[in-house]
C-alpha cells in the first residue's frame, strides 16, 4: 500500500480511514454472533471465581514477644569486715578472677597495735599465773617470809591485772561505738535498698546482700557488746584476784598455813582464767587483722569497683561487684493470662543484634506487679561475650500451643458482627458457615468447631462473594 505524501497531517488523516473498517471487522469476527447473543455469554460465566483449600491437622503456637534484660545469674557485691584506708587494690573493672583471689587490702596497723598490746598482756598475766603457781607450791615445807614475799607478788600481780582490765574494757567500749556506727549505716542501708527493691529499681540480689550486709553489723555489734561483758567480767575477776591476793596476804600472817593453802589455790584460778580472756580477745583480733586482706568470693568478671588505693573502705558500701557469667539470664515481664500456658523448662529465644541466643525459662514469679504482669526469668548458657550485663534484648516465647489440631489460613475466616465464619464450597453455592476458633498466629487460626477437615473452605477473597453466591472452583488444595 502507498501513500502519496502531501504533509504530515494527510498521512495521518489516511491511516485513520483505512485503520477503523480492519478493526470493527476483527471485533465482529471475534464475537462470531450478533450483540444480543454477546451479553448472554458474559451472563453466562457469571460465577465468582474461587480457590478452595481443606482445613490441616497440624499443630499451632502463638509466639509472644517481650523485651527482657541481661543479667549474670549469680552477682556478688563484695563487702568488707573492716572500716579503714585500702592500702592496695589488685583488680580492676573487666578482669576475671578466680574464687579467693585478693581484690584489695586495708590498713591493719590499728589491728596490730591490739594484738602486741595483748601479746604484751598475755605476757604478763603469764608471769601472774607462774607466781600464782608458785605460791602454791611454797605453802608446804616453805618459809614463812618466802610465802609472805610471794603474797606480795601476788598482790602487785592483782593489781597490775586490775590495771589491764580496765584498758579492756576500755578498749571494749570503743569497739562497741564502731560496731554500733556499722550497725546503724547497714540498717540504713537496707531501709534504702528494700525501698528500692519493692519499687523494683533493684534486684533481689543487691536487696539479699544489703541484709546481709545488715545481718553482718548486728553480729558485729553483738560481739562487741560480748567483748564488752567478758572485759567487765574481767575487770571483775581481777579485782577479785586481788582482793583475794590481799585476802591470801592477811591469812598468811594471821591464819594456819592450811587456809593460806586454799587461798593460793583461788589465786591460781583467778590468774588463769584472766589469761583465758585475753587469749580470746587476741585470737578475735588475729582474726580481724585476717578480714583486712579481702579475696574474692566467687568466680567470674569484676563489674564494678568503687574503692581506690589511700581512699576509704567500709563495710556499709560494696567494693566491687563480680558476675558469674558462665550463664547469663534474661528476665522479662509477660501479661498474667499468658505467664498461665508457661512452665519451667519451656525453650526461647533472645534476639540481640540481629544474633539468635537459645535459652529456657528457669523461674516464673508467683506474684503479679501493678501493671498485671508477671516476672519471667530465664537462662541462657555459654553466652558469647557480646551479650552484656544490663542489655535489652527481644525475647521470643511459645505463650499458647494446640497440637494435632484442626487449622485454616487466618485470611480465611470472615467476621461478622464481632463472629467468626468461613465460606464453604457445597454443590457449586457458597455458604457461609459459622466456626468457633481459638488461638491463632500470623499465618493461620484453630478451628474449634463448624467444620471439619472434609470442608471445602474458600480461601479467596471477592466482593461478590456472599452466602448462596454461584461459584466456580478454579484450583483445590492451595492457599
Amino acid at each position: 500500500m502507498t501513500f502519496e505524501v502531501i504533509n504530515e497531517g494527510d498521512i495521518i488523516l489516511k491511516r485513520k480511514w483505512i485503520l477503523l473498517p480492519i478493526v470493527f471487522v476483527f471485533v465482529m469476527s471475534l464475537t462470531g454472533c450478533s450483540g444480543n447473543e454477546t451479553v448472554a455469554a458474559f451472563h453466562a460465566n457469571d460465577n465468582v471465581m474461587v480457590n478452595t483449600i481443606s482445613p490441616l491437622q497440624g499443630d499451632i503456637s502463638v509466639v509472644g514477644e517481650y523485651i527482657g534484660v541481661i543479667q549474670p545469674i549469680q552477682q556478688v557485691a563484695v563487702l568488707p569486715r573492716l572500716m579503714g584506708e585500702v592500702t592496695g587494690v589488685y583488680a580492676n573493672v573487666g578482669d576475671f578472677v578466680e574464687e579467693g583471689d585478693i581484690l584489695f587490702t586495708i590498713d591493719t596497723t590499728e589491728l596490730e597495735i591490739n594484738i602486741a598490746t595483748l601479746e604484751a598482756q598475755l605476757e604478763v598475766q603469764d608471769a601472774t599465773v607462774r607466781a600464782a603457781q608458785t605460791g602454791v607450791r611454797l605453802i608446804d615445807g616453805s618459809a614463812m617470809q618466802s610465802q609472805i614475799i610471794q603474797a606480795q607478788g601476788g598482790v602487785a600481780q592483782a593489781e597490775a591485772a586490775i590495771k589491764q582490765a580496765t584498758l579492756n574494757v576500755e578498749q571494749a567500749l570503743i569497739g562497741i561505738e564502731q560496731a554500733q556506727l556499722g550497725y546503724d549505716m547497714a540498717e540504713q542501708g537496707l531501709r534504702d535498698t528494700t525501698i528500692l527493691f519493692e519499687a523494683g529499681i533493684v534486684t533481689r540480689t543487691v536487696f539479699d546482700q544489703a541484709e546481709a550486709g545488715y545481718k553482718n553489723a548486728a553480729a558485729g555489734l553483738e560481739r562487741a557488746l560480748s567483748g564488752y561483758t567478758m572485759a567487765q567480767i574481767g575487770l571483775s575477776q581481777a579485782e577479785l584476784g586481788h582482793s583475794q591476793a590481799l585476802e591470801g596476804q592477811r591469812i598468811l600472817l594471821e591464819e594456819a598455813p592450811g587456809e593460806n593453802r586454799t587461798r593460793a589455790q583461788d589465786g591460781l584460778a583467778q590468774a588463769q582464767a584472766a589469761r583465758n580472756i585475753i587469749v580470746v580477745n587476741l585470737d578475735a583480733v588475729q582474726d580481724r587483722l585476717d578480714d583486712a586482706t579481702v579475696r574474692a568470693p566467687i568466680g567470674g568478671i569484676i563489674e564494678m569497683r568503687n574503692v581506690e588505693k589511700f581512699g576509704f573502705a567500709s563495710p556499709q558500701a560494696p567494693a566491687f561487684l563480680i558476675s558469674e557469667q558462665n550463664v547469663m539470664t534474661v528476665t522479662f515481664r509477660v501479661p498474667r493470662a499468658s505467664a498461665a500456658y508457661l512452665s519451667i523448662g519451656d525453650p526461647l529465644t533472645v534476639r540481640d543484634s540481629g544474633k539468635e541466643f537459645d535459652g529456657a525459662i528457669s523461674e516464673i514469679s508467683t506474684m503479679v506487679d501493678h501493671g498485671g504482669l508477671v516476672t519471667v526469668t530465664a537462662d541462657i548458657p555459654n553466652p558469647p561475650s557480646s551479650l552484656l550485663s544490663g542489655t535489652n534484648v527481644r525475647v521470643f516465647v511459645s505463650a499458647q500451643s494446640a497440637d494435632n489440631t484442626l487449622i485454616i489460613p487466618l485470611g480465611a475466616i470472615h467476621h461478622i458482627a464481632g463472629v467468626p465464619h468461613v465460606y464453604v464450597a457445597e454443590a457449586g453455592v457458597a455458604r457461609l458457615t459459622t466456626v468457633q476458633t481459638g488461638i491463632f498466629n500470623a499465618d493461620y487460626i484453630q478451628i474449634l468447631s463448624g467444620i471439619g477437615s472434609d470442608s471445602r473452605v474458600i480461601n479467596t477473597w471477592s466482593a461478590r462473594l456472599t452466602d448462596g453466591a454461584a461459584i466456580e472452583v478454579i484450583r483445590h488444595g492451595g492457599e
